[in-house]
């Protein structure tokens, strides 16, 4: 086995990471061992047909991994999905709730000036917008983006995969 060029390494590592992204529904040590051996074949393919080559003959990473996480015995949730789901439901709510408080906002300006109250997703808001001051008060707690962060994150890990298999 020859030893790679820097280029080759680094086309090498670009394209591992790329794998190790989408076998996050394998188990860690199961990961380490896949990507050691992807990268061992890598190196001896590329002495023989070069590193551009013997990664495009392994095809794109997305599609390599989904065959190796389904040759799989049993695949386990993707919590790290499971994160970025709830958080893409709380940046939405935020999103949405700033829209609503500058609405609000906006109304009381073109009103005149003054104070109003205003609710979003059982969060208690209070707006003061006068000639000296322009201010938010915000307070309680919102259970529907709660139940709603937890219900993403519970549908984009596939959580249901903890659960015992009964045969």
């Amino acid at each position: 086995m020859s030893t790679l060029s820097l280029t080759d390494r680094l086309r090498r590592w670009s394209y591992l990471q790329d794998v190790e992204l989408w076998l996050d529904p394998m188990s860690r040590r199961r990961r380490r061992e896949v990507l050691h051996e992807l990268r061992t074949n890598l190196a001896d393919a590329a002495a023989d047909v070069g590193m551009p080559r013997a990664i495009e003959d392994l095809g794109k990473p997305r599609a390599l991994a989904r065959e190796l996480v389904e040759a799989e015995p049993r695949r386990r949730p993707s919590w790290s999905f499971g994160v970025l789901g709830a958080g893409a439901v709380l940046l939405i709510a935020m999103l949405a709730g700033m829209g609503y408080l500058f609405g609000l906002t906006d109304g009381v300006l073109g009103a005149g000036g003054g104070t109003v109250e205003g609710n979003f997703l059982g969060v208690h808001i209070v707006a003061v917008a006068t000639d000296a001051e322009l201010s938010w008060s915000l307070s309680g707690w919102s259970w529907p983006v709660t139940i709603a962060a937890l219900i993403g994150f519970l549908v984009a890990s596939a959580a249901w995969r903890a659960l015992p298999i009964r045969r």
